[in-house]
C-alpha cells in the first residue's frame, strides 16, 4: 500500500494539487486517506476476482514468477478492467509470499528425507561384512552395495561419495578417540604403579630406620648396663675391703691392749683420720656418679 510521503513529491508538482490549496472542504491529504480506505474495502473482493482469473488460466504464482507475467495473465480478461492497479500489486505480493513459504517447507521436507536416506546409507556401510577399514576407497567397495535399497535411494553418485567420505571421517575420529582413551588409561595405570612403588619404598625405609634406631638403643642400654654393673662391683669390693680393715684394727686393738692413756688418744685420732678419709672418698664417688 502506497503512503502519502511516497506520493507527495509527485502529487505536489501537479497543477490540480496547487488549485486545491486554499479551497474550503477536505484537503488533499484527506482525499488520499479516503481513497486508501476505499481501496482496502475493495481489496478482498478484487483479490477473489484475481484468484478466479488465475484458476481459469491454470496459472500458479511461483518463487521465480515476475510481476509483469502476472499482470499479463490478469489483464487478458475483461474482468480485470475494473480492478485497481494497487490491489493487483498487493494480490501479487501476497501470492508470492505464499509461494516462498511453500518453497521453504518443500526444502525442509527434502532435507528431512535426505537425512533419512543418509542415515540408511551409513547404516548399510556400518553393517558391511567384512567391516570397512579407515583406508578404504569407495570405488573398490562400491559393487558390494549396488543391489541394496539404501544404495538405490541415493540417485546421485556424488552424494554417495560424499556420504561415504563423511562415514570414513567419523570412523577415523572414533579410532583416534579410542586410541587416546587407551593411552590415557595406560598413563593412569603407570602413575598409580609409581605411587605404589614409592609408598612401598618409603615404608621399607621407615622400617629400616626403626630397626636401626632400635639397635642403637640396645647398644646404648647394654653399654650403660655394663658401666653400671662395673661401678656397683667396684663399690662392693671397696666396702668389703673397709670392713676387713676395721676387723683387723679391732683385732689389733684387742691383742695390743694399750696400757697408757696417750696411746689410747693416738689410736682415737688415727681412727678419726681414717673416718675423714673414707668420708672424702665417699663424697668424691658421689660427685663422679652425678657427673
Amino acid at each position: 500500500m502506497s503512503s502519502w510521503m511516497e506520493l507527495y513529491p509527485t502529487l505536489s508538482s501537479d497543477i490540480r494539487f496547487s488549485n486545491m490549496l486554499g479551497q474550503p472542504g477536505s484537503t488533499a491529504l484527506d482525499l488520499f486517506k479516503f481513497y486508501v480506505e476505499d481501496l482496502k474495502a475493495r481489496y478482498h473482493d478484487e483479490k477473489k476476482i484475481i484468484k478466479d482469473i488465475l484458476r481459469d488460466k491454470a496459472f500458479l504464482v511461483e518463487v521465480n514468477t515476475s510481476f509483469e507475467d502476472f499482470v499479463t495473465v490478469i489483464s487478458s480478461t475483461k474482468r480485470a478492467t475494473t480492478l485497481d492497479a494497487g490491489n493487483i500489486k498487493l494480490a501479487f505480493n501476497s501470492l508470492l509470499e505464499k509461494a516462498e513459504a511453500r518453497e521453504r517447507e518443500r526444502e525442509k521436507e527434502e532435507a528431512r528425507k535426505m537425512k533419512r536416506k543418509e542415515s540408511l546409507f551409513k547404516s548399510m556401510l556400518k553393517q558391511a561384512a567384512p567391516p570397512i577399514e579407515v583406508d578404504a576407497v569407495w570405488e573398490d567397495i562400491r559393487d558390494k552395495f549396488i543391489k541394496e535399497p539404501a544404495f538405490e535411494d541415493i540417485t546421485l553418485e556424488s552424494e554417495r561419495k560424499r556420504i561415504f567420505k563423511d562415514y570414513i571421517h567419523a570412523l577415523e575420529h572414533e579410532c583416534q578417540h579410542h586410541h587416546f582413551k587407551n593411552k590415557k588409561h595406560s598413563k593412569k595405570a603407570k602413575k598409580h604403579h609409581r605411587k605404589r612403588s614409592r609408598s612401598r619404598s618409603g615404608s621399607e625405609s621407615e622400617d629400616d630406620d626403626d630397626t636401626h634406631s632400635k639397635k642403637k638403643r640396645q647398644r646404648s642400654e647394654s653399654k650403660s648396663g655394663s658401666e653400671h654393673s662395673s661401678t656397683e662391683g667396684s663399690e662392693k669390693s671397696y666396702k668389703k675391703s673397709k670392713k676387713h680393715k676395721k676387723k683387723n684394727k679391732k683385732r689389733r686393738h684387742k691383742s695390743d691392749s694399750p696400757e697408757t692413756d696417750g696411746e689410747r688418744e693416738k689410736e682415737k685420732k688415727e681412727k678419726e683420720r681414717d673416718r675423714d678419709r673414707e668420708k672424702e672418698k665417699d663424697n668424691e664417688k658421689d660427685k663422679a656418679r652425678q657427673r
